[in-house]
């Protein structure tokens, strides 16, 4: 290989690696807009990231978060960040952790939440895996210590019973 041609190699493919560095970069810097503007309850910005036909699952326990669960469709997962506004306080929803490139991302969110209803404060970890399509979210899966969050909820330890 001549040296000319190392060079042009090494020149494609380090602008390639350039462009994916920023393309995270931007992605990353887009997530951290988004989760600032939930916090906020701007429930309208964060939806433009949303594709139509995307799907949001929540493996948390319905019994406890009715709103939460599966939804599929921006008008459902609209009506559910409503519900969420609507229990909740946000005091802090700041991504601590982000993972990105174009199409995929996981991000590990702080929540600091003030529950309407009682006062209570309810702190935890949510983990979310985020796919894009076009540039838009097309599925979010949310994780969260269900068991913390269900305990802080309702004010009270459960005790787990023998199997």
């Amino acid at each position: 290989m001549l040296a000319s041609d190392a060079a042009s190699s090494c020149s494609v493919i380090c602008g390639w690696i350039s462009l994916v560095r920023d393309m995270s970069d931007d992605l990353r810097l887009d997530l951290y807009d988004l989760y600032i503007a939930f916090g906020k309850g701007r429930i309208d910005l964060v939806l433009n990231s949303f594709d139509d036909k995307a799907v949001f699952t929540s493996y948390a326990p319905i019994d406890v978060f009715p709103y939460l669960g599966r939804r599929a469709g921006k008008v459902s997962i609209a009506e559910m960040m409503k519900q969420v506004h609507a229990q909740f306080e946000h005091l802090t929803y700041q991504p601590i952790f982000v993972v990105a490139d174009k199409e995929e991302a996981a991000v590990i969110v702080m929540v600091k939440l003030r529950q309407r209803a009682t006062g209570r404060i309810i702190q935890l970890l949510n983990a979310h895996f985020i796919r894009f399509k076009n540039g838009l979210i097309i599925e979010l899966r949310e994780f969260m210590d269900s068991f913390d969050a269900v305990q802080q909820v309702l004010g009270r330890e459960l005790i787990p019973t023998k199997l």
